[in-house]
């Protein structure tokens, strides 16, 4: 009996750690924030939202007398959230959505744990309107896709953008609700290192 060669293991592990890597990457890209699974009670429960539904402006269930008003609205924000998070909500993007409508944000505390501060919408607006800060964002977040040259922004577009920094894991609300700026760039598995719960008296 012929001796068969050997199977080369060390390059089939490569490329099956190749293939891995790869998969990972799409997921990433395709959803950032589902992939890294921020470690707070928000992001437990995540809503498929058939890509039909976020083609609408409301949800069907709208018209629906056997639900009250509150159910509808929180259908109507998932739909309206769809597109925004490729189409896999978490909770935590609709309690974002809700205390945006409030039209202040309560923002973590760098080196004070437990504390924020709200954060009128209409000022986060004017902040991203100068160039100034619109390059401070660009060059802290650079995946975020922001445009070059600033221009005035409204409640509504600040509003998108702020989802759009949550769907890409930049900003995350913890278990008290209050919005977080990741410090550094989340690695699934690891760590979050977030602004309002670094500890002051560690440094």
């Amino acid at each position: 009996m012929a001796n068969r060669p050997k199977k080369n293991r060390s390059a089939r592990d490569k490329k099956l750690t190749k293939q891995r890597a790869l998969r990972d990457t799409r997921k990433r890209e395709e959803n950032p924030l589902y992939y890294l699974q921020p470690p707070f009670t928000a992001y437990q429960e995540w809503i498929q939202v058939p890509r039909q539904a976020g083609q609408a402006f409301e949800h069907p269930t709208r018209h629906d007398d056997r639900l009250d008003e509150g159910a509808k609205d929180l259908m109507d924000t998932i739909v309206k959230l769809g597109p925004r998070y490729n189409y896999l909500v978490p909770m935590a993007a609709v309690y974002l959505d809700n205390i945006m409508a409030t039209g202040e944000v309560p923002v973590a505390v760098t080196g004070k744990p437990g504390y924020a501060r709200p954060v009128p919408l209409k000022q986060m607006a004017a902040d991203v309107s100068t160039q100034e800060s619109l390059d401070r964002m660009r060059e802290k977040y650079p995946e975020a896709g922001l445009p070059e040259k600033a221009q005035l922004m409204t409640d509504d577009v600040a509003a998108f953008h702020l989802h759009h920094l949550h769907f890409l894991g930049l900003m995350i609300l913890d278990d008290d609700h209050i919005l977080n700026l990741v410090v550094e760039k989340p690695e699934r598995g690891n760590p979050w290192v977030l602004n309002g719960h670094i500890d002051a008296s560690d440094d």
